[in-house]
């Protein structure tokens, strides 16, 4: 019967998402009272851009009202132009005003649906966040840190604080609101080319397109070689030599046969025209330069340095001024030479180095998606005569196309850099999930010994809730699967997650092993509150305290009690969403786990209520209450391996598994209910003692039996 409304609940969950994606709510947006509201002192309000949805803001003329109004910025609401999830998987709306440079006048959260900061002290947190970037512009190198650091801000730089326990949440008010500035800002300077404030639809354009072009990530010399952007090929001394025999002008170079080793030229090869290596070898006036060179086509730098670089002498290299060949599919591809003057970002640059700057020709355009083949011509003269010359050539590998570009876009997102600043934190959850693994693998190793099990399992679960709970804030939660339905069913994708390594690591384990194990894997050994309650209930019967036992008709039926509470969360996901935020509150995770009681009394005295009933009813919330343990156990059908080895005589005769089992996941007849099996290994320990396990004791019993034999004296 169980088995039959699991399929039916897991039938459930994939139902939900296509209704969901027929449902589209509609975000509330303000209107020109309110933008009045907040700027009427200082700037005049314009109409709201039908096509774009930015008011103009005008300077206050205080001599004459009939003069035109200059146009002094503009305010819009972020989610119009860059709707960025947060933790909860809704868009957060935050007012966004700034000058015609880029400057933010002002920035204010106008709406969030963020579970953790929905109280009157989690707004303002929010709200303090936001007020940050007034006086910023979309110029400054924003840094954020966490809730205690100091803020400090230059001409160039800033740093802000950031929210306790909500790393995700402030990345993604950073992300809209710099970015939905920036394509307004980018609307503004294209209107501003034909007299016009923004308008016709432009900035909803940029903000998909040049808005890439802009926000490019700092890196270093070191950092673009390692990428491929940049390549370094060395020709020696030998090789030039070795490469003119056969030809008159070979011997050139006398220096060749004592030092044949030594490097006569080196290159530094790189695809100029692409923002992310352009922008970070060329300075401004260069990156311009060679812009307005290319225009609609590519372009490529090479540098010289070496003996050979500057050698005037034509008797060892003709000075061309193309010495190179460029040929893709076979084809060749035409340069031209541009005179350049700016800044190059190499050493030695320009006194100990030349410059090569090479347009593609636009009649054989280049795809720098695919590979293509760079050859340097060295040219040398022999003998009296003009023509008589001779040519050599030296491939120049580049390799920065196809998987390596693909790499590269990856390490400039912004959820990468989280994960380089957390790769401690994932490198020991890592070797932690190795462990269990290893662990659950080899359960008759674990399990050998009481003694050892207990300990394992005590020191993994103190690891859990302090390491991944506290620490790492790795809380699993039913938010993130009704966030996840949500942004699925409104034609988004899961991206959000990614500003949550370990959120994303732990969904990855539990997902594979729901496959293999079930849900124990998680809730048993991963969930950080669940840990809790364990931990809680082991301390109480420490010291004598020990929990009731349900009588099982009663146990059954309060274990429907959470998959009544899953399906009304789903339910209320797709008739009220809204509503949603208040219902996800059953869960203490947030309060106990994610802000360490550290909330209003309501939700702290929930937790505490929690925590408590593990000490009556052993881990009763985990049991009978937790939606996210109902989703997960609605997977048990997917699972095809019953893990748990059973004799026949597990349940007739033998009850020792199940009058143990503090879960009371085992039936009279000695089945094991995977769906709500915590994976704690006792009956596995049990199954193989040789003094607990009944049908062991009778078989080493009849193994022993005793044949008395009587001595017969007398003479032989």
């Amino acid at each position: 019967m169980k088995k039959i409304v699991l399929k039916n609940l897991f039938g459930l969950l994939v139902a939900v998402v296509g209704l969901l994606c027929l449902h589209e709510a509609s975000a509330s947006t303000l209107k020109k009272s309110d933008i009045e509201q907040i700027f009427s002192h200082q700037y005049t309000v314009g109409e709201l851009n039908p096509n774009v949805p930015v008011w103009p803001l005008f300077l206050k003329s205080a001599t004459d009202a009939n003069t035109k109004p200059t146009l002094f910025g503009y305010a819009f609401e972020s989610v119009d132009f860059e709707p960025v999830r947060g933790y909860g998987g809704k868009p957060i709306n935050i007012l966004v005003a700034i000058d015609t440079q880029g400057n933010f006048l002002e920035s204010k959260l106008i709406s969030h649906r963020e579970p953790l900061f929905r109280s009157e002290v989690g707004i303002a947190k929010l709200t303090e966040f936001a007020a940050q970037y007034k006086g910023l512009s979309i110029h400054h190198d924003i840094q954020l840190y966490d809730h205690k650091a100091k803020t400090s801000r230059d001409d160039k730089n800033a740093a802000l604080h950031g929210v306790q326990a909500g790393t995700v949440t402030v990345k993604a008010i950073d992300r809209t609101i710099l970015q939905s500035a920036t394509s307004v800002a980018l609307a503004h300077q294209e209107a501003a080319k034909t007299g016009n404030i923004v308008g016709a639809g432009n900035a909803i354009a940029l903000s998909k397109g040049q808005l890439n072009e802009t926000q490019i990530r700092s890196l270093h010399p070191a950092e673009l070689e390692w990428r491929g952007m940049v390549q370094t090929s060395q020709i020696t001394r030998g090789q030039i030599e070795k490469a003119f025999i056969g030809t008159r002008a070979v011997g050139a170079d006398k220096l060749a046969a004592k030092s044949p080793d030594d490097i006569s030229l080196q290159f530094h090869v790189a695809l100029v025209s692409l923002p992310a290596i352009g922008r970070n070898i060329l300075d401004d006036e260069g990156w311009r330069l060679v812009a307005a060179n290319r225009r609609d086509s590519h372009a490529l730098m090479v540098i010289e340095s070496g003996p050979l670089a500057k050698m005037m002498y034509e008797s060892q290299r003709i000075a061309d001024d193309v010495p190179f060949v460029l040929k893709q599919n076979g084809k060749t591809i035409g340069l031209r030479s541009i005179a350049y003057d700016k800044g190059v970002k190499v050493p030695g640059y320009p006194t100990q180095t030349r410059a090569h700057f090479l347009i593609i020709d636009t009649a054989t355009p280049l795809d720098p998606t695919q590979p293509f083949n760079l050859t340097f011509k060295l040219g040398r003269r022999f003998g009296t005569f003009p023509n008589q010359k001779a040519y050599v050539e030296f491939p120049l590998p580049y390799y920065f196309h196809g998987w390596r570009q693909v790499v590269s876009n990856y390490l400039d997102a912004d959820w990468v850099g989280t994960w380089i600043k957390r790769s401690g934190e994932i490198a020991t959850l890592l070797i932690a999930l190795t462990l269990l693994s290893i662990a659950l693998i080899r359960q008759h190793k674990l399990t050998a010994t009481t003694k050892r099990l207990k300990q394992f399992r005590v020191g993994f679960l103190l690891f859990t809730l302090i390491g991944i709970g506290w620490i790492f804030q790795g809380q699993l939660s039913i938010v993130n699967i009704t966030a996840a339905i949500d942004s699925i069913a409104s034609g988004n994708d899961l991206s959000f997650f990614l500003t949550d390594p370990i959120t994303v690591i732990l969904w990855i384990f539990v997902g594979f092993t729901l496959f293999i194990w079930g849900r124990g894997t998680f809730c048993g050994w991963l969930c950080p509150f669940g840990a809790f309650q364990e931990l809680v209930s082991k301390s109480m019967r420490f010291i004598g305290l020990r929990h009731k036992r349900i009588r099982p008709s009663i146990d059954r039926k309060l274990k429907w009690i959470k998959y009544i509470l899953l399906v009304s969360l789903l339910s209320i996901l797709f008739i009220s969403p809204s509503t949603t935020e208040i219902g996800v509150e059953v869960e203490p995770f947030k309060t106990a786990i994610s802000l360490y009681f550290v909330r209003d009394w309501p939700y702290v005295l929930w937790a505490v209520t929690c925590l408590s009933l593990s000490v009556v009813v052993y881990r009763g919330y985990c049991r009978y209450i937790c939606p996210l343990g109902a989703a997960l156990a609605a997977f048990n059908p997917l699972r095809k391996w019953g893990w748990i080895a059973r004799r026949t005589e597990c349940g007739t005769p033998c009850q020792t598994c199940r009058s143990r089992c503090d879960y009371q996941a085992i039936d009279q007849v000695g089945k094991i209910s995977y769906s709500e099996c915590f994976q704690c290994m006792d009956c596995v320990a049990i199954y193989q003692d040789k003094k607990q396990c009944l049908p062991l004791v009778k078989e080493i019993k009849r193994q022993h039996i005793v044949i008395q034999i009587h001595a017969v004296t007398g003479n032989l």
